[in-house]
């Protein structure tokens, strides 16, 4: 197993100190003050995340999906997706994936859901889709024959233009039948371009790439698929359960589409 190297920060234990887990170390603290001191509300912006999360699975299970494939999962904070999706429809299934050794030491409780459902952990990156796509673990959890509602909530801007995310999920979206469903939420720096050039340095300094998008470059993430309503919105107007006083004090875009 990779050894955990707690001298370094890692995206998803500053993920989960910004959320109030237990699941990280100095190194993680120090990168996520560095860019809270660029943006005080980050916490509150990774809350307002996973919340886009919650309503995305509630509204593709009421659409009758019940199989997902999470890639950039996390550590785990309940509910998990697998939670949500089975409370809905218990024989729901979900893959989840991370490159994180410490999200792997904490997969058991990604692997605890209904009797009639089914969960599975792929310690892979999104680098390579076909470590992922070739993984045994996928077509012994999902049935690739029925649609797949493909989760890349907050990972995709880890990935520079020149290393092509926009191909990542291309490769993937093949793979999946007709009627998947395409789930992206992805930072911009277009409500704040100062903070968020500042945060983005904090975050470059400490070794960690983010890369903030456009509209349009969100938008392209999403080509060759239909976008469904209400559209590539500002991540706090995407189906929210009361509109928000400010769509624009999350600094995020979120969309969903589905596979013709």
């Amino acid at each position: 197993m990779t050894e955990i190297n707690t001298d370094v920060p890692h995206s998803a234990r500053v993920y989960d100190y910004w959320l109030g887990g237990k699941d990280n170390y100095e190194a993680d603290r120090a990168l996520g003050d560095a860019m809270v001191a660029a943006i005080p509300t980050l916490p509150a912006m990774a809350r307002a995340n996973r919340a886009f999360m919650e309503r995305a699975v509630r509204h593709l299970a009421g659409e009758g999906i019940t199989q997902f494939l999470d890639i950039g999962t996390g550590i785990p904070t309940s509910p998990n997706l697998h939670e949500i999706a089975q409370s809905i429809e218990p024989a729901s299934r979900v893959v989840y994936v991370d490159n994180d050794p410490l999200v792997l030491a904490h997969a058991r409780a990604l692997l605890a859901g209904h009797p009639e459902g089914k969960t599975a952990y792929i310690h892979a990156d999104l680098t390579e889709p076909r470590s992922i796509l070739d993984h045994p673990s996928l077509a012994e959890t999902l049935d690739l024959d029925r649609p797949v509602a493909l989760m890349l909530v907050a990972i995709l801007m880890y990935f520079t233009d020149e290393q092509n995310p926009r191909a990542m999920v291309a490769e993937l979206m093949d793979a999946l039948p007709s009627g998947s469903r395409l789930v992206i939420s992805h930072p911009t720096a277009d409500f704040d371009p100062d903070s968020v050039a500042q945060a983005v340095e904090a975050a470059t300094s400490a070794g960690i790439t983010l890369v903030p998008r456009t509209r349009a470059q969100v938008e392209d993430l999403f080509a060759g698929h239909e976008i469904l309503d209400p559209g590539v919105v500002p991540l706090a107007a995407w189906r929210p359960v009361e509109p928000p006083a400010d769509p624009h004090a999350v600094y995020y875009y979120g969309g969903v589409a589905r596979k013709r």
